[in-house]
């Protein structure tokens, strides 16, 4: 017998496995209950739009782990039914096929959901792209397809379309700002991320609102604002997320948009915790509240919520999570990362070689290095990374950029 508490971890994707993992691989010996609304085993996401997308892995590859990794380390899985609600008071958890599950510590995992344009769901030909099923789905489509559009060139977006590109099929996306990802790496930035669409032969139309789409007798008609349509077979849309919180209404956690943290990842409720793309926390490294929608920051908190959770059944004090936002992008076979944050100041062009599409910026923070933005510079960005976990000047960052073409 164990004095540890039961823990039912809510979300079996990326945040939700990790979690778990981690308070095994930390010795926690009580109950773990891993719930998941899909049927499938635990998977990874980036893999979705790029290499299962292109057929070059099986969904399968996917997968975490097999059902042995999970019976091996006691991790019990409940898949296949949505969480509807949580109880602080009676401290269990409800599923939507009416089954209650007790827990001492809960975890919030439960991710976010794309946004669809309004009046396009089921619509025949057009997908979003989040699940396993939903990029087998868009692979289905497109061996048939000769022209596909994508609404949104953001990560996902752009991802889909490069993928699209590799098999051969012609791409037009379409995006509402003036530049891609202008809001997360500003317009001089972004105008090199739209040079890479161009570079692989996709049609990048920016301030291109998508206002509808509809079906014709050839396929689908999408309709841009300012009168203009653009015919294809498939539609792909990426234009964000929604967080997975409306099942919380009731239950005494605190939501705005997502769940709200404080800097140790707990709620507003006793031993309920949340991470990922669901949660907003308090980042002590910023002085400000974050939600961070990228792979390396739940990764992260995973560990820094079960270190926590043992603290807690331990009587440790907790750690604070205080992570930098970090992601990165695979597309047309180049790697793109972002490590820090953009700022509204001009960047400063650190590596820019001719006929490449190689390169690497920095962004100010006052005098100190804010972040740092890369096409094929991984070496140099993960030194800037290390730069902003010591708050480093930005004069330094330009010193060690020096030698950069």
């Amino acid at each position: 017998m164990t004095d540890q508490p039961a823990v039912v971890i809510v979300g079996a994707s990326l945040g939700g496995f990790r979690t778990a993992h981690a308070l095994r691989r930390f010795h926690f010996e009580g109950r773990i209950t891993l719930v998941g609304d899909e049927r499938h085993l635990p998977y990874d996401r980036p893999p979705l739009s790029k290499e299962i997308l292109t057929g070059e892995e099986p969904p399968e590859d996917a997968y975490f782990r097999e059902q042995d990794f999970f019976d091996v380390m006691d991790i019990e899985l409940k898949l296949g039914s949505a969480v509807v609600g949580l109880d602080g008071d009676g401290r269990t958890i409800t599923l939507a096929n009416g089954e209650r599950i007790g827990y001492d510590t809960a975890v919030i995992a439960t991710g976010a959901r794309p946004r669809h344009l309004p009046g396009t769901e089921g619509l025949p030909g057009v997908h979003v792209m989040r699940t396993l099923d939903d990029s087998t789905a868009v692979l289905s489509a497109l061996d048939h397809a000769d022209h596909v559009v994508v609404v949104g060139a953001g990560f996902i977006g752009s991802e889909v379309a490069a993928s699209a590109r590799d098999r051969g099929v012609a791409v037009t996306v379409l995006e509402a700002a003036g530049q891609p990802l202008v809001a997360a790496i500003g317009a001089d930035v972004g105008q090199r991320c739209a040079a890479l669409h161009g570079l692989y032969g996709t049609e990048l139309r920016c301030g291109a609102g998508v206002e509808g789409i509809d079906r014709t007798p050839d396929g689908l008609a999408v309709r841009v604002a300012g009168g203009a349509t653009v015919g294809c077979d498939l539609v792909v849309i990426g234009i964000g997320v929604i967080p997975n919180i409306e099942w919380l209404d009731g239950s005494g956690v605190e939501t705005d948009r997502a769940v709200r943290c404080d800097r140790y990842m707990r709620t507003s409720l006793p031993d309920v915790y949340a991470l990922g793309d669901v949660a907003s926390w308090y980042n002590p490294r910023y002085g400000e509240r974050m939600r961070v929608e990228h792979w390396t920051n739940t990764v992260q908190q995973s560990t820094a919520v079960a270190r926590n959770i043992l603290a807690s059944a331990s009587g440790d004090d907790p750690v604070a999570y205080d992570g930098i936002p970090y992601f990165w992008s695979d597309q047309y076979g180049h790697r793109l990362q972002l490590v820090g944050r953009a700022s509204e100041d001009e960047p400063v062009f650190v590596h820019d070689p001719p006929d490449s599409p190689a390169m690497m910026a920095l962004y100010r923070d006052g005098d100190r290095l804010g972040g740092a933005f890369a096409i094929d510079a991984a070496g140099p960005l993960m030194q800037m990374r290390g730069l902003l976990l010591r708050n480093a000047g930005f004069d330094e960052a330009l010193e060690l950029t020096a030698g950069l073409e």
